[in-house]
C-alpha cells in the first residue's frame, strides 16, 4: 500500500477514495477503507436514512480509536455509502423500544458521547462530507469532525428539543464552539431544520456545492490537508485543540512539540523542497 502524498497530489487521484478499495474493515452497516494516506468512515444503513444503532455507535468508537493509532493515516473521511443523505442520527426505534427506561438511556448517551469523543480525538484532520439530511446525532458527528463539506441539498436538524431530549453537554459545548452563542441557540431551542446555504453562514459547514461537483471539492480538500507535513499537521491541531480548552500559554508540552518539528526530518524537507523550488514529499512512517 502506498503511503506517500505530496503536496502536488492530483484531485483525480485523491477522488478514487470513492472507489478504489485497499483496506476494509467489516461491519456490515459502519466499516472503514483505507486507500493510501486517506481513511474513509462509510455510514451505509439506507433503508433507515442512516441512523446509528447502539452497535454502530460501539463500533465508531473502535474505528476512530483504530484510525487514531495508524501513524500512516492523513486525512480522515466521514461519509455515507449512498448519495442523498448523511444520516438521520440515532436510531428513533431502539428509543421507541426503550421509553422510559432511564437506565437504558444514560447508557444510550454515554456510547453515543464516547464515539463522538474518540472522533475529536483522532489527531489528523477529519471531514464530514454531507450529502442531504445530517440530523441529530448525525449532526453531532459532523459537528465532531474538523471540517464539513456540505451539497446544496444538504439539512440540518438537532431534534433533542422536538423529543424531550437533551443534547449531551459535549456536544453542546463543540457546537457553541463552532457557531456561536445565538446560533447554536436557535440550533437547539427549536430543533427547526436548516438549510445548506443557512448553515454555511452560521459557519456550521465550511463549503457548499452542487452534489455533482462533491468528488472534485472533496477531493481538493484532502489535497490540501493531505499535503501537509503530517507530524507538523498533527501537532498544529493538538495545539489547536489545547487553546479551545482555555490554554493560552506555552507548556512543556508545545514547546517539545517544536523541538520536534525543528529536528525532525519533515522540517529539512520541507526546507530543502522549498529552497529547490518544488512540492515536498513528506513520508509517512509505517505502522
Amino acid at each position: 500500500m502506498q503511503h506517500e502524498l505530496t503536496a502536488a497530489v492530483s484531485l483525480g487521484a485523491i477522488s478514487q477514495c470513492f472507489r478504489r478499495v485497499d483496506t476494509v474493515l467489516p461491519v456490515k452497516e459502519l466499516r472503514v477503507v483505507v486507500e493510501g494516506s486517506v481513511a474513509s468512515v462509510i455510514i451505509d444503513r439506507p433503508a433507515k436514512r442512516n441512523a446509528l444503532t447502539q452497535q454502530m455507535w460501539a463500533e465508531l468508537t473502535k474505528i476512530a480509536r483504530a484510525v487514531t493509532g495508524d501513524p500512516r493515516i492523513r486525512v480522515v473521511v466521514i461519509r455515507s455509502d449512498v448519495a442523498g443523505v448523511f444520516s438521520a442520527g440515532a436510531d428513533i426505534g431502539e428509543y421507541r423500544a426503550h421509553a422510559g427506561d432511564v437506565s437504558w438511556g444514560v447508557r444510550s448517551q454515554a456510547r453515543v458521547e464516547e464515539a463522538l469523543g474518540a472522533l475529536r480525538q483522532i489527531p489528523v484532520p477529519t471531514i464530514a462530507v454531507i450529502d442531504g439530511p445530517c440530523m441529530g446525532g448525525g449532526g453531532g458527528i459532523a459537528i465532531a469532525c474538523d471540517f464539513r463539506v456540505a451539497t446544496d441539498r444538504a439539512v440540518f436538524a438537532i431534534t433533542a428539543a422536538r423529543l424531550g431530549l437533551v443534547f449531551p453537554f459535549p456536544e453542546v459545548a463543540a457546537l457553541v464552539d463552532l457557531v456561536g452563542a445565538t446560533a447554536a441557540k436557535r440550533i437547539l431551542l427549536t430543533g427547526g431544520i436548516f438549510d445548506a446555504e443557512w448553515a454555511r453562514q452560521a459557519r456550521l459547514v465550511d463549503t457548499v456545492c452542487a452534489a455533482a461537483e462533491l468528488p472534485v471539492e472533496l477531493a481538493r480538500w484532502i489535497a490540501e490537508l493531505g499535503g501537509a507535513a503530517p507530524g507538523s499537521s498533527r501537532a498544529m491541531k493538538r495545539m489547536i485543540s489545547l487553546v479551545v480548552s482555555g490554554q493560552r500559554a506555552a507548556t512543556d508540552e508545545t514547546r517539545e512539540m517544536l523541538l520536534a518539528a525543528l529536528s525532525g526530518d519533515e522540517h529539512r524537507e520541507g526546507v530543502t523542497a522549498f529552497l529547490e523550488g518544488r512540492p515536498p514529499i513528506f513520508v509517512a512512517p509505517s505502522a
